[in-house]
């Protein structure tokens, strides 16, 4: 094989060296960040720390609840005739991460 040849042979690999071996789609998706924040006195902690878990849990959820509501969950109204019947129909859409990694 002399020069030429082997010139070709090393211009070939290295082009197939170049093209990426898999193709790929880069997916963005927008990140929303829900926040919780709220005050709470001093006393109401140091007094009464055992039953403060599950009212800031309620507050939590409320305050979770109300964001999800306002800004993602769609929901529309059927009436049903034959049932006499509103039917309520809401849905909230998710990114699930898991998949991707």
């Amino acid at each position: 094989m002399n020069a030429r040849q082997k010139a070709k042979k090393y211009k070939r690999l290295y082009e197939a060296l170049l093209k990426p071996p898999v193709k790929y789609t880069v997916e963005q998706h927008n990140i929303d960040t829900l926040r919780f924040e709220h005050f709470y006195t001093r006393e109401l902690v140091e007094n009464y720390r055992d039953e403060l878990r599950p009212a800031i849990n309620d507050d939590i959820k409320r305050d979770f609840s109300k964001i999800l509501f306002d800004k993602y969950v769609y929901y529309r109204t059927e009436f049903c005739p034959s049932m006499d019947m509103y039917r309520l129909y809401a849905e909230i859409k998710i990114v699930d991460q898991s998949c991707s990694r």
